[in-house]
């Protein structure tokens, strides 16, 4: 015998389906937070190139001094607006984590809902064949 439909099902598809969104959401800021890393990365790679040669060249003219001095703070904004920017992402990345998480349970607590009704239907089932087999026997005893 069969066991019906418990209801579940449709509920499952759709924890299933978010899920299955959220783990594409993640996929997609975790590559965020790693073009966010690559690009601070290349930012203080080149502040810290900037900052050799000007040590190095050991500039005597004023106005390469500005110059060299103006690009190292212009790298310097850029690499703390790039740190916000990564600890934004990073921030997002848990967020979503978290959401994935809470779906997962979500999804996996119906799953289990679902199975036990089909246990439970399932015993039923067999309760009530054991029934007819018992009322059966009785009949095939009594009337012999």
């Amino acid at each position: 015998m069969r066991v019906s439909d418990t209801g579940f099902e449709t509920v499952i598809r759709v924890k299933d389906f978010q899920v299955k969104k959220a783990q594409r959401e993640l996929a997609v800021i975790s590559v965020d937070r790693v073009r966010a890393e690559g690009t601070l990365t290349n930012l203080e790679e080149k502040q810290s190139t900037a900052m050799t040669d000007a040590v190095r060249t050991m500039k005597t003219k004023a106005v390469d001094l500005q110059t060299s001095q103006a690009f190292l703070q212009s790298l310097s904004r850029q690499i703390q607006k790039q740190v916000q920017k990564v600890e934004e992402v990073l921030t997002q990345e848990e967020g979503k984590r978290g959401e994935l998480l809470e779906k997962s349970q979500s999804k996996q607590m119906i799953e289990k809902i679902d199975q036990r009704r089909k246990d439970e239907q399932e015993k039923e089932i067999e309760r009530k064949a054991q029934r007819v087999t018992d009322v059966l026997a009785q009949r095939m005893k009594s009337g012999s």
